[in-house]
């Protein structure tokens, strides 16, 4: 039994609606240690786009076999670190950059990140000034 990273909490409660975040959370953290790695719990979270049914769904591939889930989330390949970076951040013992938010922010007037298209979770909807 492992609870998520800090990083993948963020991630959780950025996706999920209120109150299904910590749901989620914790079927995360009843999870049997062999199925509580990082990587496949990211996985379950990639694959259900912030939809609880979507993650329920995971939830039993993940009984039938866990590549699946894998594959589903985005974490299939090699490059899965990378890509769990990418989608997670970085992790708390990586050296994070001096004010690279503050200094794009001082560049594109945008003071928080760009918003989530709800119909398509993984893209940015990005509001541009005229």
């Amino acid at each position: 039994m492992t609870a998520p990273s800090e990083r993948l909490t963020r991630r959780i409660r950025r996706d999920f609606g209120r109150g299904i975040d910590d749901e989620v959370i914790g079927r995360l953290s009843a999870m049997a240690v062999d199925d509580s790695s990082e990587r496949i719990q990211a996985a379950l979270v990639l694959g259900a786009a912030g939809k609880w049914n979507r993650f329920e769904q995971q939830l039993r591939r993940l009984e039938r076999d866990w590549r699946y889930v894998l594959v589903v989330g985005g974490l299939a390949d090699e490059d899965w670190p990378t890509r769990l970076a990418a989608e997670l951040g970085p992790e708390a013992s990586d050296p994070q950059p001096q004010d690279v938010a503050t200094s794009d922010a001082k560049t594109t007037g945008q003071t928080r990140a760009p918003r989530r298209d709800w119909r398509h979770p993984r893209r940015a909807r990005v509001r541009r000034r005229t």
